[in-house]
């Protein structure tokens, strides 16, 4: 996996806005490039986070390099809380009751808000959603509850945990199995999952089994890519790089 290039953490001459919008006491942060986007990204931050996690000058950074050099295609991306606002339980369990319920506020509250500020709507073909660690949990939500949103999955250092907390791990097939059937069950759309993560990640131990049993189902077969950093940790600077090396290839830039 290509390291971050050290130019692409200083500001860039052609760089995106990020506009805060406001619902219901919560705010999601929308970043829109300069370039005509026709795309929309879902970043969800980890654990204890919130929405500003992500868009911090060093990611921003690395996106705004990315679009200039014509390495990935303009993209607009938003970055939501998943806390409710009086939240102050921030453990794993609570945490987890939070993302469980997340893909609602996406379909029902945050989608509609950003599609009405930009004044167009996306289809599921141009969303994606993506995450780290407890954003990566996620974004397996998603991936059961709203498979009609989204066609684009980039979990990062986070399992599914549909079969409980940290069910990756402890329940590997059977976790497989349900989200095999998750797409059964939504008719079998179109659909791409890159999941990531590190070998001294935190996360590993319980992702890593998942997807290999993932892996053997046929429902999965040319549509889950899978990368293993070596020595990548639970960290944003290790996560800026997979998306440093992922958004070009599930965002290819056009070229003339």
């Amino acid at each position: 996996m290509i390291p971050i290039p050290e130019r692409y953490l200083n500001a860039c001459e052609h760089a995106g806005t990020v506009t805060p919008l406001n619902y219901d006491g919560k705010t999601v942060l929308l970043y829109q490039p300069a370039g005509q986007a026709d795309s929309l990204l879902v970043l969800i931050h980890g654990g204890g986070g919130n929405e500003r996690d992500f868009f911090c000058s060093a990611f921003l950074n690395i996106v705004d390099h990315l679009i200039a050099e014509r390495r990935m295609a303009p993209v607009f991306i938003i970055a939501p809380c998943f806390y409710d606002p009086d939240e102050t339980d921030k453990s794993p369990s609570s945490s987890g009751r939070a993302v469980a319920k997340f893909p609602r506020e996406l379909r029902e509250r945050i989608l509609p808000l950003v599609e009405r500020y930009l004044g167009r709507a996306f289809d599921r073909t141009q969303r994606a959603i993506s995450g780290f660690s407890m954003g990566g949990v996620a974004t397996w939500h998603a991936f059961v509850q709203a498979l009609d949103l989204f066609s684009i999955f980039l979990p990062l250092s986070g399992d599914c945990w549909i079969q409980g907390e940290k069910g990756g791990g402890s329940h590997p097939t059977e976790t497989a199995q349900a989200l095999a059937e998750a797409v059964l069950r939504q008719n079998s759309p179109e659909f791409l999952i890159r999941a990531i993560t590190g070998s001294k990640d935190i996360a590993y131990p319980n992702l890593d089994p998942q997807i290999r049993a993932m892996q053997q189902l046929p429902v999965f077969l040319d549509r889950l890519t899978y990368d293993v950093l070596e020595d990548g940790v639970h960290d944003y600077a290790t996560i800026f790089r997979y998306l440093y090396n992922a958004l070009p290839q599930l965002f290819p830039a056009q070229r003339d």
